[in-house]
């Protein structure tokens, strides 16, 4: 039995359904009681909890021999992950499959990378196999402004240097792999798509795919800011995620990592076939 914890989030929806097609029994995990239906009709079982509940997290974990562990970005992340590990360990389970960031290490400079290492080190700590999963930026985040570029033709950026985006997809695949393949105990993977990206070139990809102009504007640290707090983003939280983004324009986003290609055997996805594959959301 596999246990995937976030699993309607965007690495475990896609991580469920890998599972699934390899053969695994699948514990899927939300915690939101009206989704657990949705979940069970994709054949794995379906689970509510909490991460602030201890005996339910340790529900979870009964029985099953590895989990995939991811938390919303929330200013209780670590405590929460640190009740998962707890449960984990109660309950038996042999390995953890994590899910961090780029870069994450007790060498961190910026607050995320500072937050998931503290994650990192407890479940080192814990006795449990771990592998860890560190990705840069999902395009999947490109979709939160589907709307404005379809109505303004504008695509605005906040990183302000290239990137080299992952699809969620390819996240989660790689964790699939962790978790049912051997060799990947003690192993830090590093995720990143092919090709690093500036905004005029994400801008440019639109207008390709869209068959309209699509121009790049900067988006300012206080509006980035501002944007994510009325999304509803803890006002801490999103002071790490503009604090994150601003290593963008020095380059610190911009390395590739082979390991999709690595441990898959295929190349990692490209955003312009992530933008081709979604194009109707950037048109009226």
């Amino acid at each position: 039995m596999i246990t995937v914890f976030g699993a309607t989030g965007n690495t475990g929806a896609p991580l469920v359904d890998t599972l699934l097609a390899k053969g695994a029994a699948v514990r899927a995990v939300t915690s939101d009681p009206a989704k657990i239906e949705n979940l069970k009709a994709k054949g794995c079982e379906a689970v509510t909890a909490n991460f602030t509940d201890p005996a339910a997290l340790e529900r979870a974990c009964a029985g099953a021999e590895r989990i995939y562990l991811v938390t919303p970005a929330h200013l209780d992340m670590r405590r929460w992950k640190a009740n998962a590990i707890a449960a984990a360990k109660a309950a038996g389970v042999r390995h953890v499959v994590l899910a961090t960031g780029l870069g994450a290490s007790p060498k961190a400079k910026v607050t995320f990378g500072k937050w998931h290492s503290e994650t990192q080190e407890l479940l080192k700590e814990s006795g449990l196999d771990w592998t860890f999963v560190q990705p840069t930026y999902f395009m999947q985040n490109l979709l939160w402004q589907a709307d404005t570029i379809a109505k303004d033709g504008v695509y605005y950026d906040d990183l302000g240097g290239p990137v080299a985006w992952i699809d969620a997809r390819d996240i989660a695949d790689v964790a699939a792999e962790a978790l049912t393949g051997p060799g990947h105990e003690g192993k830090t993977y590093g995720l990143t798509g092919p090709e690093a990206l500036t905004g005029e070139d994400i801008a440019a990809m639109l207008s390709e795919v869209t068959g309209r102009t699509i121009t790049c504007a900067p988006l300012s640290v206080e509006d980035s800011k501002a944007a994510m707090i009325a999304a509803g983003m803890q006002e801490e939280v999103a002071a790490a995620m503009v604090e994150l983004a601003s290593i963008a324009p020095k380059g610190y986003l911009a390395g590739i990592e082979t390991t999709v290609s690595d441990v898959l055997g295929r190349p990692a996805r490209r955003l312009r076939d992530f933008i081709a594959e979604n194009r109707d959301a950037f048109v009226q």
